[in-house]
């Protein structure tokens, strides 16, 4: 599926994350430093949304049940065992695209 558009960078400010949907999928937003990731909007423990959750720094944390996740990788701190889903992302102008079914 090619790259959808999801929201602009000054919907994103650095430090912060917001939750989009795109053709029904639920996406995460972060910006760190300028630069942009996205990941299922869920956490990999019980599936709550993480845009409930807190972003202090790199780290990205749960609402429900306080897992933790680096925000530039993905990967799991709190477990250290688990990743979140991520999704390539492409800036054009002040434009965030997405790829949600990347090969």
């Amino acid at each position: 599926m090619p790259f959808r558009l999801a929201a602009r960078t000054g919907d994103v400010w650095g430090g912060e994350m917001i939750g989009v949907e795109i053709d029904g999928k639920k996406i995460l937003l972060v910006n760190i430093d300028g630069a942009i990731y996205a990941y299922e909007n869920r956490c990999a423990h019980l599936g709550m949304a993480l845009s409930a959750g807190r972003l202090v720094g790199e780290v990205l944390t749960c609402s429900a049940h306080e897992w933790q996740y680096d925000a530039c990788t993905g990967h799991g701190i709190n477990p250290k065992s688990v990743a979140l889903k991520t999704f390539p992302v492409r800036i054009e102008g002040d434009a965030i695209w997405v790829e949600l079914d990347p090969p």
